[in-house]
């Protein structure tokens, strides 16, 4: 596999990480023994969750400065969007058995044709985990070697208009901003 396809592997699945959470307290035993009642399931999914988490954060962390010194031209915040990425979520509130093989396949059929749907689409990838770690996702048209683009970046810095951001491609599609460039001046390459 291509490591942009792996990237957005990695983003889809720690984006589903508090779902598996979520499947893990429902199926958590309060009453009797504490403990879970299908823990090969549980243990396998928060393995999964944690490791999607870990892993994406070592990617973040590890990804150099952008090569793409741009100015921007119009941003749109777009973490607002998170909202509409929830309807997922809905599936660990209705009745859902892990020692149900169907419950199961159906939950790997859904999950993977949602990662089908996210990366054939280019649709963006709203990812609560990297929310809730300060970075945020913009729609941005920018201008690069006197070129206008557009695309999808996530970054811990605020995005304004004719500000200047060196961006790096993590997918096909979805950009991360490192740093700001701290003069506007199309020369200078100077950075914080």
């Amino acid at each position: 596999m291509k490591p942009k396809l792996l990237t957005a592997i990695l983003l889809f699945i720690s984006a589903y990480s508090p779902l598996f959470l979520i499947l893990a307290v429902k199926d958590f035993d309060f009453n009797c023994s504490y403990h879970f009642k299908h823990p090969i399931a549980i243990y396998t999914m928060l393995g999964i969750a944690l490791l999607s988490v870990v892993l994406l954060f070592v990617t973040v962390a590890s990804t150099k400065r952008g090569n793409m010194p741009v100015k921007i031209k119009s941003v749109k915040n777009r973490s607002v969007d998170l909202i509409n990425y929830t309807i997922p979520y809905i599936v660990s509130f209705f009745s859902f058995d892990l020692s149900k093989i169907e419950d199961m396949i159906s939950l790997s059929i859904f999950l993977l044709l949602m990662l089908l749907l996210t990366i054939k689409s280019k649709s963006v990838f709203m990812n609560p985990i990297l929310l809730l770690a300060g970075y945020n996702l913009y729609d941005l048209e920018y201008e690069f070697d006197g070129k206008t683009c557009s695309t999808i970046v996530i970054s811990k810095e605020e995005m304004y208009a004719d500000e200047r951001f060196y961006i790096r491609s993590l997918t096909r599609f979805l950009y991360i901003v490192i740093e700001k460039k701290i003069n506007n001046n199309a020369n200078d390459e100077t950075e914080i």
